[in-house]
């Protein structure tokens, strides 16, 4: 489905009856890494999952930052009339659901982070300008092969090696415009105030993750007030391709 938010149109999966629950993406992802875990929500939740502006199917038109795409979602959560949400984030998608729950807090009932981020050394700053600029000269095929191992657990690599290369066909199907832009979006991420951050949070990080690593789900847990981690087993990074199941049950569980 389409909806025009603000002169943009966004891209955007509705499905399941109850409490409303939005689901955000991270960098280069799309609504559709969402896939199994909103089939597991929606028995229970009305679920919606939005292509962020300048990814999927949602068009590029205007800047990407991250409060342009927590302003996105606050219009989204609007138009379709929900009362205030249970936001799921994934990795930059994180840092969107945490703005808009600082910033928008009556519209946010819970929080889940899923690799949540909480801060970058300023060496990792640096590498996504890096990033984006090899990106925007020499293309996505550059940097996918050095990137695609480290987002999925060894054993996902090689117990589901379809999944390996459905995620690297996501991933250079992003515009690579779009892309770099993103990456500098994110290396410029506005600080967050998250002991202002007063809803109940679960911190969900995958058992094999490196771009998020445990470590900084605990760091988000020293600093949100109400918040919990809780490690999902044989995960990396994207952990709602690898165990959407067991991303579904510790959210519903969460909720209940």
């Amino acid at each position: 489905m389409f909806i025009d938010l603000d002169g943009v149109s966004h891209h955007y999966r509705s499905t399941g009856e109850g409490p409303p629950v939005v689901l955000i993406h991270g960098l280069g992802g799309s609504l559709h890494i969402w896939h199994g875990v909103a089939d597991n929500l929606a028995s229970h939740h009305h679920v919606v999952a939005m292509d962020l502006r300048g990814h999927g199917r949602t068009s590029r038109t205007g800047p990407l930052s991250i409060a342009t795409w927590a302003n996105d979602v606050a219009a989204l959560i609007h138009a379709l009339e929900l009362p205030a949400v249970t936001l799921v984030g994934h990795s930059m998608g994180s840092l969107v659901a945490q703005h808009l729950a600082w910033r928008n807090p009556e519209a946010v009932d819970q929080l889940v982070l899923v690799g949540g981020i909480s801060w970058f050394e300023p060496d990792a700053r640096e590498g996504y300008r890096q990033r984006a600029s090899l990106v925007e000269s020499d293309g996505l095929d550059a940097i996918v092969d050095d990137w695609l191992p480290g987002a999925l657990a060894p054993r996902t690599h090689a117990k589901l090696p379809q999944l390996t290369g459905l995620l690297r066909e996501l991933f250079l199907r992003n515009d690579p415009t779009a892309y770099a832009q993103a990456c500098r979006a994110l290396a410029d991420a506005p600080k967050i105030d998250r002991e202002a951050i007063g809803q109940p949070t679960l911190l969900l990080v995958g058992d094999h993750d490196r771009s998020t690593p445990i470590a900084m789900s605990e760091e988000l847990q020293s600093e949100i007030p109400v918040s919990r981690v809780q490690v999902i087993p044989t995960a990396s990074h994207w952990a709602p391709l690898e165990q959407p199941d067991a991303i579904g049950a510790a959210v519903l569980q969460f909720l209940t």
